[in-house]
């Protein structure tokens, strides 16, 4: 065993501290290396640095996210049939931890000098390995802990609130440092690959962190049948759970407004007001005021009006922050206030919609009677990563009609409107149909009934359950 030393403590203090929250967190501090600039930057890579088709890119992207749905599914199977010292969930972020890096580096490292025509295989082959196998099997096993690390819905809020703080300081760093960085090392391709195995070594250095303090307390078996007939159940039972599929939905349809705005952002930086480093300082003051809605607002507000509530409250504020450009889009200004808006928003949102999922687990055992972790993220995963496809293919396909020049000087005043569509009114959208996914949300309700229910099955034996053992009775004993 490679490291005797950090096997999985089940019996671990079930009062979760600084240590192991703050580890927690760094998870995701990582994931946001790869993930943030993968949906806000590697467009403008591809299109202004190794100049291909904006149309042709987005549409391997969406395709690539069709695949990257099975792997979700594969991989929460993977978690569900994992038997190791380290956990289930826990073992597949140290297994992964080396891949990452390899998969961070060649997403920009498309060479120099090819064809068209092998860039795209190139840039189809890396883009999948990057995003669908490995970023896949370390983040879906990371997400899925949070059900494993405790069954108390408040330790798992603060437990998101330390996920989401620390994803927004990882979501700040690379749309801050990498143009600098690009820059610093030449301001060519080769720059590019430095600046993303430095980013890719301290995403690797955080993960390991995350394995190492952060431990599975509830620990269950793997289910006794293992086949694709039984994955199959299992998936077809998923849509019984209703709460998971709102919440699909919701996670669906934001994430797709804000990789909408996020892909625009860039272009709205360079066209509109004339610097694409400007992106880093959008992105400061937007995480800057979600991180202070995240530690003075959140805790509070998930106590007093709950998670769904503070959901909808935060999908409200979000499509007036984007809107807000609309006012004048030339102006910096009121761009920085609509970053600020957005930014408070997205405090309450992302947080939210992380601490509901894993009540779904809780949920689909109270309605099935067998525990899921695994599947139940890998579905609301999958809604995510198809959120990445539909927004490249929404924002290029709405660039593209308004005529759209990769690298142009200026762009036609059409174009110009179609980028402004892209980054306020189509998020925005997609925003208020996320506040209608969930305006059917009950489960914070009955949420500490569920635990109940769940709470007796386990001390009285749940005949459902699919390894329950009938207790002895006197005359099986004497038989």
């Amino acid at each position: 065993m490679l490291f005797s030393a950090l096997v999985n403590n089940p019996q671990k203090n079930p009062n979760i501290g600084f240590m192991e929250r703050f580890s927690y967190g760094l998870g995701d501090f990582a994931s946001q290396l790869l993930c943030t600039p993968a949906g806000a930057i590697l467009i403008y890579y591809y299109t202004e640095v190794v100049n291909v088709n904006i149309a042709i890119v987005a549409t391997l992207i969406l395709v690539s996210r069709f695949l990257d749905g099975l792997s979700d599914l594969f991989v929460g199977w993977l978690i569900e049939n994992t038997k190791s010292p380290y956990g289930k969930a826990r073992a597949w972020v140290l297994r992964m931890i080396l891949p990452f890096f390899v998969a961070t580096v060649a997403l920009f490292t498309v060479p120099a000098g090819m064809s068209d025509i092998f860039k795209y295989i190139y840039i189809f082959v890396s883009y999948n390995f990057a995003i669908t196998v490995v970023y896949t099997a370390i983040n879906l096993p990371y997400g899925a802990m949070t059900t494993s690390m405790t069954n108390d819905s408040y330790q798992r809020s603060i437990l998101v609130i330390y996920r989401m703080l620390l994803a927004t300081v990882g979501g700040t760093l690379p749309m801050v440092v990498t143009f600098p960085m690009v820059e610093f090392f030449g301001n060519d391709q080769t720059a590019w690959t430095i600046t993303f195995m430095i980013l890719g070594a301290l995403a690797c250095f955080c993960f390991f962190l995350t394995f190492a303090f952060c431990h599975e307390r509830i620990v269950t078996p793997p289910p006794a049948k293992s086949d694709l007939k039984t994955a199959l159940i299992v998936i077809k039972g998923l849509f019984k759970n209703k709460y998971w599929l709102m919440l699909t939905g919701a996670m669906l349809a934001t994430s797709t407004g804000d990789m909408v705005s996020g892909y625009a952002n860039t272009y709205y930086c360079r066209y509109f007001l004339e610097d694409p480093n400007l992106i880093g300082a959008f992105a400061t003051i937007g995480n800057s005021f979600k991180i202070g809605a995240m530690i003075i607002i959140l805790p509070i507000m998930l106590k007093k009006i709950g998670k769904n509530n503070s959901l909808i409250f935060a999908c409200a504020i979000i499509v007036v922050g984007y809107l807000l450009r609309l006012i004048d889009p030339y102006n910096a200004n009121i761009a920085y206030l609509a970053a600020a808006v957005v930014g408070f928003g997205q405090g309450f949102s992302y947080a939210c919609l992380f601490a509901m999922l894993p009540d779904c687990v809780e949920y689909g055992e109270y309605i099935d009677h067998e525990r899921h972790d695994g599947m139940v993220y890998s579905g609301a995963s999958f809604g995510m990563k198809l959120a990445a496809g539909l927004s490249a293919i929404l924002a290029s396909s709405v660039m593209q009609f308004g005529g759209y020049v990769n690298g142009a000087t200026e762009q036609t005043a059409e174009a110009m409107n179609t980028l402004l569509l892209a980054n306020t009114v189509l998020p925005a959208g997609l925003f208020i149909l996320g506040i209608v996914s969930v305006l059917g949300y009950k489960l914070d309700k009955i949420y500490p009934e569920v635990i109940d229910e769940l709470k007796r099955r386990k001390v009285e034996g749940d005949p459902l359950a699919p390894n329950y053992k009938a207790p002895a009775t006197d005359a099986n004993t004497q038989a």
